[in-house]
């Protein structure tokens, strides 16, 4: 019985151990997204719905010429698009010419999915990913699978630091359990491009 007990707290101090190391090199690559160069452009733009700022940042990159088109991914069906428009802060004019709205996703891999489908309807090979940093290496991985072959440069929204927010916290926990399970499925199912 002693020794059961001391091979199952071995277990549970290396599942811990293990766990903290992942979450630290998660933490890592989330910290470690710059913001692009201001002379880096692309075909699209495309925003992923959720945290505040994520609209606003990318009508200020279309606003801006890093890209002539602006797709949004995910817009809940109840958003009007009244509401979008003003969340980008861009004008009706900018808004009507340049900004496709993408209301079938429900979640990252439906992003990733819808994304893939208007990247491939309009011929393009080069993105920015907008999404908040915590939600970009997961984001980045679905979109990798999608859309091999396509340039995807990550564009982070920042968000509280979990040494900073205790909700800042629970949110990058949730995201990395989320994020290794995504890639364990990739590890075990490979795409196109890692084949």
């Amino acid at each position: 019985m002693k020794r059961s007990w001391f091979w199952l707290r071995g277990l549970c101090f290396v599942i811990v151990l293990v766990s903290a190391i992942g979450f630290a090199d998660y933490a890592g690559k989330v910290v470690g997204f710059d913001l692009p160069d201001e002379t880096i452009s692309a075909d699209a733009i495309i925003v992923l719905t959720g945290d505040a700022g994520r609209l606003a940042a990318g009508g200020q990159l279309l606003h801006a010429g890093r890209a002539s088109q602006l797709m949004i991914t995910g817009v809940h069906p109840s958003a009007t698009t009244a509401d979008i428009r003003r969340h980008t802060g861009l004008d009706d004019a900018a808004f009507g010419c340049c900004v496709t709205l993408g209301r079938e996703a429900s979640d990252t891999v439906g992003n990733a999915r819808e994304a893939a489908a208007y990247v491939q309807a309009n011929g393009y090979d080069r993105l920015i990913i907008v999404t908040s940093d915590y939600h970009l290496p997961r984001s980045l991985l679905e979109f990798r699978s999608n859309m091999p072959g396509v340039d995807l440069i990550p564009y982070p929204v920042r968000t509280p630091a979990p040494w900073q927010d205790v909700r800042g916290l629970r949110l990058w926990l949730q995201e990395y359990a989320k994020y290794t399970t995504v890639q364990l499925r990739h590890s075990l199912t490979p795409t196109a491009e890692d084949a």
